[in-house]
């Protein structure tokens, strides 16, 4: 996989192309490379057509969700077809192994422990990159992430899991230090495993009968802006990737000069979070287009990590100071994310590569 692989002669936007990664490269470059995570309920009748018709269009990341998009009485028939998926993927894969390559990064957002089970027990579940783990608290995230390494270990494989923040002790303020911190000790004792830290803002914000319009953000909602900041206290400083809040309206006309969708985005960038849920097809190149990185940060980030002064340098742009040390982490993860999403060549941005994706959809 490769993020904007269909853009014919993309040197005219990119000054440095994405890298190429797949299912088994490290975990690492597989943090970086969540990117736009689309979100598909269970239930859907064609779910292996509808997976590689939205690669195609640009998903390199799908989550088939048993949790909160499917009906209770929908559960098992969701399970079935998720487990009858994974029997045509491997069937695909025996009479062509190059069928991996069309495939995107697959995980499942499981309901409980016992869903979880049932999956690991009754399917190979070829293909797979891992579960993501709803209402995640210590003593529930303890044993999903204990059931996830013995599985890893018997059967020699790597599937990883993803934790959501999103129950009451993580937003009420009396208990959110407490729990973030007890919550921590168990993905630090699982980090292998551990690609991305998610956060529930619907949950969040239903807690306390809050709704944001569409034309507000989530930072705008300030009860949930100050739990997302402490998450980002928690377990930023240890290098998790976080990822944006999901943004809950369909962006179905791409107006580039006011779009919410955009705007969060952006924000969540600031904050250092990386990658987002997203709802709808059309959101997916708007959420990538915005995780590749400007010319000029790359080109600091690069001199600060080369430098063999331990002080203060100008920047290549003479509009800043380039601080070797306290700038370190942050020129890192710039050339992180410039590996898997690219970088763009001077005076080009999100909107130029929109409005290419956008030409190469519609001939």
């Amino acid at each position: 996989m490769r993020y904007f692989n269909n853009i014919n002669n993309s040197q005219d936007i990119f000054f440095k192309i994405p890298s190429s990664y797949n299912l088994f490269s490290s975990k690492e470059d597989l943090s970086y490379a969540l990117g736009a995570c689309l979100y598909m309920p269970g239930t859907r009748e064609n779910l292996l057509v509808d997976i590689l018709f939205n690669k195609s269009m640009g998903a390199h990341t799908i989550t088939l969700c048993i949790e909160d998009s499917v009906s209770t009485n929908e559960v098992v028939q969701a399970e079935n077809n998720i487990i009858d998926l994974f029997m045509k993927i491997a069937l695909a894969l025996k009479e062509d192994s190059s069928f991996m390559d069309r495939l995107p990064l697959i995980f499942i957002r499981v309901r409980n422990i016992y869903q979880l089970q049932r999956l690991l027990n009754e399917s190979s579940l070829t293909g797979l990159c891992g579960f993501i783990f709803p209402k995640f608290n210590a003593p529930l995230g303890e044993e999903y992430f204990s059931l996830l390494k013995e599985y890893n270990e018997s059967n020699k494989r790597t599937l990883y899991g993803m934790p959501i923040l999103e129950t009451p002790n993580i937003i009420h303020k009396e208990t959110r230090v407490e729990e973030l911190i007890k919550i921590k000790h168990i993905v630090d004792y699982y980090k292998d495993y551990v690609l991305n830290i998610r956060i529930g803002g619907t949950d969040f914000s239903g807690l306390y009968s809050l709704r944001r319009s569409k034309d507000f953000t989530v930072y705008d909602l300030t009860v949930v802006q100050g739990c997302i900041s402490d998450i980002i206290n928690v377990f930023k400083r240890d290098n998790y990737v976080i990822s944006g809040v999901v943004y809950e309206y369909y962006s179905k006309v791409l107006d580039l000069n006011n779009n919410v969708l955009i705007k969060e985005t952006l924000l969540d960038r600031t904050n250092g979070l990386i990658g987002k849920t997203v709802i709808h097809p059309t959101q997916v190149n708007i959420v990538n287009s915005l995780m590749v990185v400007s010319k000029e940060d790359y080109i600091d980030a690069s001199n600060i990590l080369s430098s063999s002064l331990d002080g203060v340098i100008k920047s290549n742009y003479s509009n800043k100071m380039n601080e070797i040390k306290p700038h370190e982490k942050w020129a890192k993860e710039i050339l992180l994310k410039a590996k898997i999403m690219g970088v763009f060549e001077d005076g080009k941005s999100h909107r130029e590569l929109l409005q290419r994706i956008d030409s190469l959809q519609h001939r």
